[in-house]
């Protein structure tokens, strides 16, 4: 189960008690922190807590501002800065990062247009449209205008334009709703950007709430198994596809979201592959192979992983271009085409392989070549370096044609 799915469940279980919680949300990092903008927490009145914001030097902090929070239902950004922070409370807290990481607790209602955001972004097909989320951190009034924008303020752009509105309305909702929509025309990413309304500073976390991670397994054999496993564990929506169509596949993989029952030539007409697809050929079978791999190519497929030999494929690709109807991948096909599958580990085991193989594919989801990080320059997250490895501030001012 991934973190989006285990907060939801602990809020619901929450609220069906009577109890009240707080979110805490990392909207803004500066430098180095163990987990990127977006990492969410929840804190329960009782103390309990799902998911976490960091290495677990911040959490026990953020959970006294939570219980605060919860008392006072008024949202807070609390800011740690090891920069400048004092020795005895960076020692005391934990920290080590050398970075400034923003972190926004929010009292959460029952009803929460978020959760709502993230219930559906759990439960989306792999080819739904993601939600696009923005949440007003910081409110700097210019002490000229009377635009009411409370901390916490919240829009949700949903896959058909539509807009959710939280403590957020009148003049000031309508031009924050222009200013991230011209965001999103502009095809800004997802981070912390700065808006002015009716002259106003206001800093806002804007997020893609994106569906699950579709992974498809071509082959039911038992080495699939700890594919399907590891991938669940991460959140990912699993469908293995079964080209010699046993019906025992289905009691043999329950743990998998999805089991298809489909001979080669019907696989175009069960399976649906998008752009953000995870793909593994392993059905051990050379001529389902040889057509599955046709398939895949022809898809959109992000990653098309095949196990077995390097010349093995080789072999497949050759007779599929000396085929009667001259199939011929282009070159950025092929790019997405991994062959032998997975990350050179060592991997011997099926368990192992199946972390080579996972492990790739998440590089991959994130345009990583899976190298060691003590060979990278500048920062772990590419996001939070330019191409120098120099760190950025993310705290981005809008360009000036969007703003």
């Amino acid at each position: 189960m991934n973190e989006v799915r285990a907060l939801v469940e602990a809020f619901d279980a929450a609220a069906r008690t009577g109890e009240r919680c707080a979110l805490a949300t990392v909207v803004s990092v500066e430098g180095s922190s163990y987990r990127r903008p977006g990492a969410r927490m929840l804190v329960c009145e009782g103390g309990a807590s799902t998911g976490t914001i960091s290495a677990g030097c911040l959490e026990s902090d953020v959970m006294e501002h939570a219980r605060h929070v919860i008392k006072s239902g008024t949202a807070k950004l609390v800011e740690y800065d090891t920069a400048s922070t004092g020795e005895e409370m960076a020692w005391g807290l934990g920290l080590g990062c050398n970075g400034v990481v923003r972190v926004l607790v929010e009292p959460l209602a029952p009803g929460s247009i978020y959760v709502e955001a993230l219930r559906r972004s759990c439960g989306a097909r792999a080819d739904a449209t993601p939600l696009t989320v923005a949440t007003v951190y910081r409110h700097t009034p210019s002490g000229l205008a009377a635009a009411r924008i409370e901390t916490g303020a919240r829009l949700v752009v949903d896959d058909g334009g539509e807009v959710g509105r939280e403590k957020l309305s009148g003049e000031a909702a309508s031009v924050l709703e222009g200013e991230v929509r011209a965001l999103l025309f502009g095809g800004a990413a997802s981070g912390a950007h700065a808006f002015e309304v009716d002259g106003d500073g206001v800093k806002v976390f804007v997020e893609t709430l994106l569906p699950p991670v579709p992974l498809v397994v071509f082959g039911a054999g038992h080495d699939a198994l700890p594919v399907v496993e590891l991938a669940r564990s991460l959140g990912w929506q699993t469908e293995v596809v079964d080209p010699q169509a046993r019906p025992a596949s289905r009691a043999r993989f329950a743990a998998a979201d999805h089991v298809t029952l489909a001979r080669p030539e019907e696989v175009a007409a069960h399976v649906t592959v998008t752009p953000r697809t995870l793909a593994l050929l392993m059905s051990h079978n050379y001529s389902h192979d040889l057509e599955l791999l046709r398939f895949l190519l022809a898809s959109p497929a992000l990653y098309v992983g095949v196990m077995g030999p390097r010349k093995r494929t080789e072999r497949m690709l050759r007779e599929l271009a000396a085929g009667e109807d001259l199939f011929r991948p282009a070159e950025e096909d092929l790019s997405r085409l991994h062959a032998p599958a997975g990350l050179d580990i060592g991997a011997n085991s099926a368990a192992e392989i199946a972390l080579s193989i996972i492990a790739e594919m998440r590089a991959v989801l994130d345009g990583r070549r899976g190298g060691s990080l003590r060979e990278r320059r500048g920062s772990i997250h590419g996001s939070a370096c330019d191409g120098e490895g120099v760190p950025l501030a993310d705290e981005q001012a809008l360009p000036a044609a969007v703003a």
